[in-house]
């Protein structure tokens, strides 16, 4: 018998890029069994360094809000602790696997999950769509999001499209997709 998957939807949302130059603001992980949402974890995060402005505008994020949120190591554990024995899931896997990935280098853990891109999975279930961006893929299958630009919205909106594609006969494609040595 097969072993039932467990999905760690993942969103941040950070300063900019590349990782080793900007922080984190904000992390949301959706845990998902293929069939319910069995928990989450959203928290702001300080990223020691100022936000700039047009990260601001675009999350609703602003140093303020973050002046006295936890540090990405005092998280880092919990963080670790859900993504452990799952399959880390994202929209743009390509952004969000490999800035997680550093950040927890950075505090001493080592992330090593298989990952699934819904971007990547979304073009393949959905050939028919002109765009796979989270925000027209979720108008097109009419699935609602809220808070957008912000972790726990966006990562509840991508557990929302992960779950369509499973309970529409995508387990398969998904099972294809899933990459156990994710590298960028």
């Amino acid at each position: 018998m097969k072993r039932k998957r467990t999905y760690a939807v993942v969103d941040i949302e950070g300063t900019g890029s590349p990782a080793n130059k900007n922080g984190i603001t904000e992390i949301a992980i959706v845990l998902y069994d293929g069939k319910d949402i069995v928990d989450q974890y959203e928290t702001l995060i300080n990223p020691k360094m100022p936000i700039p402005k047009y990260v601001a505008k675009l999350t609703g994020i602003s140093d303020k809000m973050v002046a006295e949120a936890p540090l990405f190591e005092e998280v880092a554990p919990t963080i670790l602790k859900l993504l452990n024995k799952t399959t880390f899931v994202a929209h743009n896997a390509g952004f969000d696997y490999p800035y997680l990935k550093y950040f927890l280098e950075q505090s001493g853990y080592n992330l090593d999950t298989p990952v699934l891109c819904t971007l990547e999975l979304s073009r393949r279930a959905f050939p028919n769509l002109v765009k796979h961006g989270l925000e027209s893929l979720c108008g097109d299958l009419k699935i609602g999001i809220d808070n957008r630009h912000r972790a726990g919205g966006d990562a509840l909106a991508t557990a929302k499209v992960l779950e369509l594609i499973l309970n529409n006969g995508g387990e398969k494609l998904v099972d294809a997709m899933v990459k156990k040595d994710f590298c960028i």
